[in-house]
């Protein structure tokens, strides 16, 4: 079978990057009497949204002083500067400040997908910028996305499969570590089932079956993705 042209699946690649971050409707986070966050409240919880280096350090020291819903937004916080930053040793420090504030969320809300997710996506901004202790971190991030995916499929627009997709696909397989195509799809089709309409989630498959060398099959998935767009309208 013919394979895609290399450009092409790069193209896909930036566009799934691209989408990595999905912004919803915000809402405070409150803590329940179980350990827990509210269902309706985490799905309005906005991931990577954009706030001010002050802002993380007032919801940081609010966060020392045992306010759960303080370290999520400081480790959402970190999350986006993270994405914003410049300088390669600001952003490891911003991971690793951000990932410790989602780890104290975890502890206080030991049954919040969002809290799991956030601690999961942290821990990869971390491996992404200390390459050296890349490997060691994948199974910590694998272990928080499957909570997250346990307690809250839904949080980020299925954001805990589709990072379990991504880990797998991008990952070196065994024996180094846990890269699996197969499973990579699995995770992948599970986001589409619970957020279709989620770009994302339909590039990460078409690029997983890019890599098994299912062409045709990508092709389906990516006519069927170009077909459920609106066309723009042409200015008259």
């Amino acid at each position: 079978m013919k394979k895609m042209p290399y450009a092409f699946s790069s193209l896909l690649v930036f566009l799934f990057v691209l989408a990595a971050c999905t912004h919803l409707p915000e809402q405070s986070v409150q803590k329940t009497e179980t350990g827990t966050i509210s269902a309706i409240t985490e799905a309005d919880f906005r991931i990577c949204d954009p706030c001010t280096r002050n802002q993380a350090q007032g919801w940081a020291a609010a966060a020392r002083r045992g306010d759960g819903s303080s370290a999520l937004k400081a480790a959402n916080c970190y999350a986006f500067l993270v994405g914003q930053g410049k300088d390669k040793t600001l952003r490891l420090a911003d991971a690793v400040k951000g990932r410790k504030l989602a780890e104290a969320a975890v502890i206080m809300f030991p049954k919040s997908g969002l809290a799991h997710y956030l601690y999961a996506y942290l821990t990869g901004l971390q491996a992404e910028n200390d390459p050296l202790r890349g490997l060691e971190l994948v199974p910590v991030i694998e272990h928080e996305a499957t909570l997250a995916a346990k307690f809250n499929p839904e949080v980020n627009g299925a954001g805990p499969d589709r990072m379990l997709g991504e880990l797998y696909l991008r990952a070196p397989g065994a024996p180094l570590s846990i890269g699996d195509l197969e499973k990579a799809a699995a995770h992948y089709r599970r986001a589409i089932a619970i957020a279709p309409k989620h770009i994302e989630n339909q590039l990460g498959l078409v690029e997983t079956l890019i890599e098994e060398g299912e062409d045709e099959e990508a092709c389906a998935h990516l006519h069927g993705l170009l077909s459920g767009m609106r066309p723009a309208r042409s200015s008259e």
